[in-house]
């Protein structure tokens, strides 16, 4: 068994972290690493991507399930073959890239984010639209675990249980591709494992939660949540990246 370079404390930050960031996703389908990401990186960056994308995974899988009367299983594969492609280079880049340089790497992935989010742009859910958004996610999300935003931008406007049952759907299978080229550059290994395992109560707690939460959800209210979150997480990253300059 490895040494994990965390203490109790901030395994139990964490857990928090995950309570919150899995009530939020549970309920609209996105949000989990977004609403938390830039704090747990504060916390021990030992918890992202690899950790937080084996959280991701367990969570959309449980929402997947769920809502999978709502899944639009065409556009899951078309936004799947979009995470593998960006999925590609992200790992290129995590091979190239030296963990004290995580930091600066992670705000311009989730910053990247967030400028899709913000950019104006008032996309159709189409397929081309989708293909992009989904190369953009799967990029992003092997960077940093948080491929919420592109996804949401071509989703904001659909039903909520759409959007909750097809894009858990998508982060359940396009998740695991994430964590293989992570392992295959040697940025996800057994340590990053044990963690994601150990925040599964986390997620378990936020889940059930989500139960009661997500039923009062409606298409009216997903988007200014979803663009709140948002820029929540604008707000969180970019101060961080001024004091750490």
């Amino acid at each position: 068994m490895p040494t994990l370079p965390v203490t109790l404390v901030q395994i139990l930050a964490a857990l928090g972290l995950v309570v919150i960031g899995s009530v939020v996703q549970g309920s609209i389908g996105f949000g989990l690493v977004a609403v938390i990401a830039p704090v747990l990186l504060m916390v021990n960056k030992l918890f992202l991507p690899g950790p937080m994308l084996v959280v991701t995974m367990l969570l959309a899988s449980l929402v997947a399930w769920r809502d999978r009367r709502h899944v639009a299983w065409s556009e899951v594969t078309v936004a799947t073959t979009g995470r593998l492609i960006g999925i590609v280079p992200a790992a290129f880049v995590m091979g190239l890239v030296s963990k004290s340089s995580y930091d600066m790497l992670f705000a311009m992935a989730v910053l990247a984010a967030v400028a899709i989010s913000f950019g104006g742009w008032h996309l159709r859910l189409t397929t081309p639209s989708l293909l992009v958004a989904a190369v953009a996610s799967g990029f992003i999300s092997t960077v940093s675990a948080v491929g919420g935003p592109p996804m949401a931008l071509v989703y904001q406007n659909e039903e909520t249980a759409k959007i909750r049952g097809t894009l858990s759907a998508i982060f359940a299978v396009g998740t695991p591709p994430s964590l293989i080229g992570l392992w295959w550059v040697g940025r996800f290994g057994l340590s990053e494992l044990i963690l994601g395992l150990l925040l599964m109560p986390g997620v378990a707690l936020g889940y059930a939660i989500s139960h009661h939460t997500a039923a009062r959800l409606d298409r009216r209210s997903a988007r200014p949540v979803i663009l709140a979150m948002v820029a929540a997480l604008a707000l969180v990253v970019m101060i961080r990246a001024i004091l750490r300059v």
